[in-house]
């Protein structure tokens, strides 16, 4: 059997920006042909984290994660060998340990916010795109996520969103943008956004992914 070669896409924009439902409807659209890998999943432990000068952990630093096991883990699914992973429970300290195996495909995509701030990840990527979004829309979306999903008080996400994650965003994630090959301008119907990445994968993925995926 001819060894299939992933096409490898980086996904990254400010935390809110609507990476998730562009990951999701790639999701729906290759269904077993691609593989997703978040980086959120490698945070490091709560006692591994900076604490900031108003003894809040911060975790929107690109040492807040385990950078190289995430790169090793991509290398191993770029090799088509499964990975297991520990789905990270942020401040859900209770909850039961979650682990996933994440089995390789032909596309093969990478989120989250610093995945081109680690040079030996960013190398790795075929096709970069940036979500780009009105910054109180994010901020309005990550607020009510924190407190939903994350269990998460409003003070202390009102507190990273200013002290952590806008410094984050300006300092490691925006200067990224313009070697991004699309930029999404997420404020309206994401149709055409889509159809530029189902495109820029059939006409410029290594032709044992075509094969494997039909094409």
């Amino acid at each position: 059997m001819t060894k299939i070669q992933p096409y490898i896409i980086g996904v990254t924009g400010l935390s809110g920006s609507g990476k998730s439902y562009y990951v999701d409807r790639l999701k729906e659209i290759f269904s077993k042909n691609i593989t997703i890998i978040g980086f959120d999943d490698y945070y490091k432990p709560l006692e591994e984290q900076h604490i900031d000068d108003y003894g809040e952990a911060n975790y929107d630093l690109p040492t807040a994660l385990y950078s190289e096991m995430f790169y090793e883990d991509l290398l191993k699914l770029i090799e088509y060998h499964p990975v297991m992973i520990k789905k990270y429970q942020f401040e859900h300290y209770d909850a039961p340990e979650v682990i996933e195996t994440v089995s390789p495909a032909p596309i093969l995509l990478v989120e989250g916010l610093f995945v081109m701030e680690f040079s030996k990840v960013d190398a790795l990527l075929d096709y970069r795109i940036f979500i780009d979004c009105d910054t109180d829309l994010c901020f309005n979306r990550r607020l009510k996520r924190d407190m939903a999903e994350r269990n998460i008080p409003e003070k202390r996400s009102l507190h990273q969103w200013k002290h952590h994650v806008m410094p984050a965003y300006n300092n490691f994630i925006l200067p990224h943008k313009e070697k991004c090959d699309l930029v999404v301008i997420n404020d309206g119907p994401a149709d055409k956004n889509i159809q530029i990445i189902v495109d820029s994968i059939f006409s410029e993925a290594h032709p044992t992914v075509l094969e494997a995926i039909g094409q």
